[in-house]
């Protein structure tokens, strides 16, 4: 008995080793094979990327009005302060920004920053550029930028003095414009000395023909593992998309949403990223009925964005639920504005409306708006033949008037409409003003809010600025001022052996680029 025992431990045991073995044979197997595809794809791994960009104008970031360009300027050029992905402002060519007074700011520079010809970047270089911004023979996007600085004095060779014409609490979301050297630009004009401009930026101009600017990485120990770039340079969209079909293209961004009438649908990495060209429906809080924040609510509840969005723009554009609805750190994400026909019936019928005949009444008055919209614009016009479908199927009456440009500015300036399809560009800063502030569309007063928007003015304590934000969003939930609606979309479209991080936002598309790798096919 004794024997048998024994016998069955030993083959317990020796099936147990040769179990061990065929493991660790198999693990090793599989490790030198991960480490051989490793090796190949090391081997294989290609340091030159070609992007595409469409309607080149010039590479000076100052006066390029072209989005393509400014892309890739900031690959190039740095700013004193830049927006991280999550839109915080960080340090760039700036190591310290300090506020003396509403008026008075000193900005220390960092020290060990070069030219790419290797000459130091100083004082003198910020201050030539904020003097040329203001200049009235320079046309530049970053104008508005400097617009309210009065003078940017130079203090000694690494730090400077701005002083502003008025206070500006969000004046670091101003700071995120290129500078120039003040060796290799012309003074009035801007324009480069050299046919090869120079910056600070993590790659440098190699050479600029009529076709293609290729830039390489200034550090050659760097991580990155792309090295060099080609700018491609495109003046039809036609052209572009071949050439990207064709393989010459590893990388191309679009506004288009009928991109895909072009390339196709498979073959290729897209990713889709919120863009600024942000559209809302203000709702005038001071014009009969719509001064009951409960009719807004109602409203609110009826509109079924993602209808729009797919009737109107194929899907494309994004559903945007609230201005900072667009990654920034402030925004606390607790908007859900989903369409509830049944929540909204329940809100009028609670306020006295009945449903007869149709129609919403009240003391037999019809609940019944008129909706402005520019004529000019065609898809806010179907924008609003949707709006009116979906609120006159719940029994809510919208009357559209369609308006030129001027007679729409009228309107927009005098306030005198009951609704009105609209939209902006939204800014890089949390600044709430248009939207809340003194003089917003809606007609919209809040006491509570009133004071919120001047405390976040001198707040800088993270948590405590986003508890005031969340306190304002809030409010904008309750009370229904305007109706957020979507934005645009910028198509991020890359070949399927550009490998990496590609995430980016409308202020940044190569946040990640130290990530990126080209295989071959």
């Amino acid at each position: 008995m004794k024997a048998n025992i024994f016998k069955y431990i030993f083959f317990i045991i020796l099936i147990t080793l040769i179990i061990m073995a065929i493991y660790f044979l198999y693990k090793d197997g599989n490790t030198k094979s991960l480490a051989t595809e490793q090796n190949k794809m090391k081997i294989n791994m290609l340091e030159e990327i070609n992007i595409g960009i469409l309607g080149f104008d010039t590479i000076n970031p100052i006066l390029s009005t072209n989005r393509d360009t400014q892309y890739i300027c900031k690959l190039i050029f740095d700013p004193l302060l830049d927006i991280t992905k999550d839109f915080k402002i960080e340090n760039k060519l700036a190591k310290e920004f300090s506020k003396i007074n509403d008026k008075t700011y000193i900005i220390k520079l960092r020290e060990d920053v070069l030219w790419h010809n290797k000459t130091k970047f100083t004082a003198k270089d910020v201050v030539f550029t904020i003097s040329n911004l203001k200049k009235d023979n320079i046309k530049s996007i970053y104008k508005e930028n400097v617009e309210n600085i009065e003078e940017a004095q130079k203090i000694d060779e690494y730090t400077i003095k701005l002083l502003l014409k008025q206070g500006d609490p969000f004046l670091e979301y101003k700071m995120c414009f290129p500078i120039l050297s003040s060796e290799y630009y012309e003074e009035n004009t801007l324009s480069a000395k050299t046919k090869e401009p120079i910056g600070t930026g993590k790659y440098k101009i190699e050479s600029k023909e009529d076709n293609i600017i290729k830039i390489k990485l200034v550090e050659e120990n760097s991580n990155s593992n792309i090295k060099r770039i080609n700018i491609v340079l495109k003046q039809k969209a036609r052209d572009l998309y071949n050439s990207f079909i064709r393989g010459e293209l590893d990388y191309i961004i679009t506004t288009n949403i009928e991109f895909e009438n072009y390339l196709g649908t498979i073959g290729y990495n897209m990713e889709k990223v919120q863009g600024r060209e942000y559209e809302y429906l203000v709702l005038n809080t001071k014009k009969g009925v719509l001064s009951n924040k409960e009719i807004r609510q109602a409203i609110d509840l009826i509109i079924d964005r993602n209808s729009l969005n797919y009737n109107i723009y194929n899907n494309k554009y994004t559903i945007c639920n609230y201005p900072l609805n667009y990654g920034s750190f402030l925004y606390n994400n607790t908007i859900i504005n989903e369409c509830n026909i049944n929540s909204a019936k329940k809100i009028l019928t609670e306020n006295g409306w009945e449903y007869k005949n149709k129609a919403w009444r009240n003391k037999n008055k019809k609940l019944q708006f008129t909706l402005v919209v520019n004529i000019e614009n065609e898809k806010r016009i179907l924008v609003a033949e949707q709006i009116k479908k979906q609120l006159e199927e719940e029994g809510i009456v919208v009357n559209i008037i369609k308006v030129d440009k001027n007679n729409y500015n009228n309107y927009l300036k005098n306030k005198n409409y009951d609704m009105i399809l609209t939209g902006n560009i939204i800014s890089n800063s949390p600044n709430l003003e248009t939207y809340f502030g003194e003089c917003n569309l809606s007609n919209f007063n809040n006491e509570e809010l009133e004071e919120i928007l001047k405390e976040v003015k001198e707040i800088k304590q993270e948590e405590m600025l986003k508890d005031k934000y969340l306190e304002i969003e809030q409010i904008y939930k309750e009370e229904i001022p305007f109706i957020s609606l979507f934005s645009n979309s910028i198509f991020v479209i890359s070949n399927k052996n550009l490998k990496g991080d590609l995430s980016c936002n409308w202020y940044n598309l190569f946040y990640n680029i130290d990530s990126w790798y080209k295989v071959e096919k």
